[in-house]
């Protein structure tokens, strides 16, 4: 059995989750059994593996575990109809759509928060005090039942939550103290575990337990540590077959020369301080691999890709061209390089339109972004799409006519596969890793100079203004994207981790 190990599945996903949730399909659609292995609380979990295209059978979250509540099917569960609020009893009072007051005897005892996104479904249950101060709150799963119960100080901070299974019989207290300027778990109970208690001082002792309890029953696991936050605690686990970790991004400081950078703080638990805990590394590239090694030259470094996708699909015109970006608007993504190029590709394309697909880390890095589209005078030629689950990026693959990468580092390029498999030529900056394995400069795209704004520009102008060309880039883009199909990838990663 396989188990890939993560923090969570999140509402805004990273290409570690991306790659991850994929890689579980895989495996499993190629009948190899792999579980996606998370660690958080998250009550809207099962919601979130739906955005990644992910069974919720593939998924062991420690929360999930304890609480017995793994298989769970949803049931729709509406603010007005809680047996926890008779209405022979309480009043619930309209506000707005996002939440209703509970009254008793006319006074207000409480609150019904409304799921974002619902009508009238239920989010979170408080309990307040004469004075309007918040006492306690039900906390409900996306799938209609009570997961958790925060208690609070008079002050409004979190004393203590505890966590519940099916049946409502509590399984896990937590105990909340200030650490530092915050306030957090400070102790963890788990309760009558198999007829046992067991105390935890961190979240990661704990989930040491649950992949201990996991593995008791699996000797031959193979273990593949995906967030590194967590190779501490993979490290240290035992009597498992193997135990990897995948590098999803370049290792060192030094984009343009990683062999001269110093080795990331994210990574040196993998690769500097125990790297003995390890079976190995695993990366994307042959290039990186060759990168650690001089690093590192008795480290087992291996490659194995870093997505796969279940086929190829076929190409739509839209109404005016299109050209996409598709990723997370960091500075490392160099999102500002994509509007220049678009602000030289109008003077020659005037209907062209650039899509930018993915969520800024900041507000403020989002406000210059909006800036500068209209410092360029691109109002009418930039698009900010929301954050496209995997799932929903299929439209926006399926007919958009190239797809830009600006980065200073990629160490593969999942968005560059997926767009390749609806026939979406690419014109990328020459950068390690990935671009050297997808794209090849004037077969299924163009790779021009780091930095080279005016050339990428001139590649997409041909792109997008010679029919000819065009065909013939997304005739090879279909072709490369075929090599990482499932049926391909599979027996890459079997020889990987042989």
């Amino acid at each position: 059995m396989y188990y890939f190990i993560s923090e969570n599945v999140f509402g805004l996903n990273s290409g570690t989750e991306h790659s991850q949730a994929r890689r579980t399909r895989m495996f499993n659609d190629q009948g190899k059994s792999a579980y996606y292995v998370s660690r958080n609380y998250n009550r809207f979990l099962y919601r979130d593996l739906e955005t990644e295209g992910l069974e919720h059978r593939f998924s062991l979250n420690m929360y999930d575990y304890f609480q017995g509540t793994l298989n769970v099917k949803r049931r729709k569960q509406n603010i007005r109809l809680m047996d926890e609020v008779p209405l022979d009893e309480y009043q619930v009072e309209s506000i707005n759509p996002n939440y209703s007051i509970i009254k008793h005897a006319g006074r207000p005892v409480g609150r019904l928060n409304v799921l974002p996104g619902t009508v009238g479904l239920t989010m979170s249950v408080e309990s307040r005090d004469i004075r309007g101060n918040i006492v306690a709150r039900e906390n409900w799963d996306w799938r209609g039942f009570k997961s958790s119960c925060d208690y609070f100080h008079p002050d409004g901070t979190v004393a203590s939550r505890t966590y519940y299974n099916f049946a409502g019989e509590p399984v896990i207290e937590e105990t909340w103290m200030r650490i530092g300027k915050r306030v957090a778990p400070s102790m963890r109970k788990l309760i009558n575990y198999e007829g046992h208690d067991y105390r935890f001082n961190s979240e990661n002792e704990l989930f040491k337990f649950f992949l201990d309890e996991l593995f008791k029953k699996d000797k031959d696991a193979i273990v593949i540590s995906d967030r590194h936050t967590l190779d501490n605690v993979v490290a240290d686990i035992q009597n498992v077959k193997a135990k990897w970790g995948y590098l999803h991004g370049v290792h060192t400081n030094n984009a343009k020369s990683p062999v001269n950078g110093q080795v990331l703080e994210v990574y040196k638990t993998l690769l500097e301080q125990r790297p003995a805990d390890f079976t190995g590394v695993l990366v994307a590239t042959e290039e990186q691999r060759d990168d650690i090694r001089l690093h590192f030259p008795m480290a087992n470094v291996r490659v194995a890709p870093d997505t796969a996708i279940s086929g190829t699909h076929r190409h739509k015109k839209g109404d005016r061209p299109k050209i996409i970006f598709v990723g997370r608007l960091g500075a490392d993504k160099r999102p500002d390089h994509a509007l220049v190029v678009m602000s030289n590709v109008v003077k020659q394309v005037p209907n062209a339109v650039l899509e930018l697909h993915g969520y800024a880390p900041t507000k403020q890095a989002r406000e210059e972004l909006d800036k500068r589209v209209d410092q360029l005078g691109l109002k009418d030629n930039v698009v900010f799409g929301d954050y496209r689950s995997q799932k929903d990026l299929a439209t926006v693959y399926r007919d958009a006519d190239v797809i830009l990468q600006t980065s200073n580092v990629e160490s593969f390029g999942m968005n560059l596969v997926e767009a390749m498999s609806y026939g979406v030529p690419v014109v990328t900056y020459n950068i390690k890793y990935g671009t050297k394995v997808l794209v090849q400069d004037g077969v299924n795209g163009y790779v021009v100079p780091d930095k080279g704004i005016q050339a990428m520009a001139d590649r997409v102008v041909k792109l997008l203004t010679d029919e000819k060309d065009w065909s013939q880039k997304s005739k090879a883009a279909l072709k490369k994207a075929s090599e990482f199909t499932f049926d391909k990838m599979i027996g890459d990663w079997q020889k990987a981790l042989k």
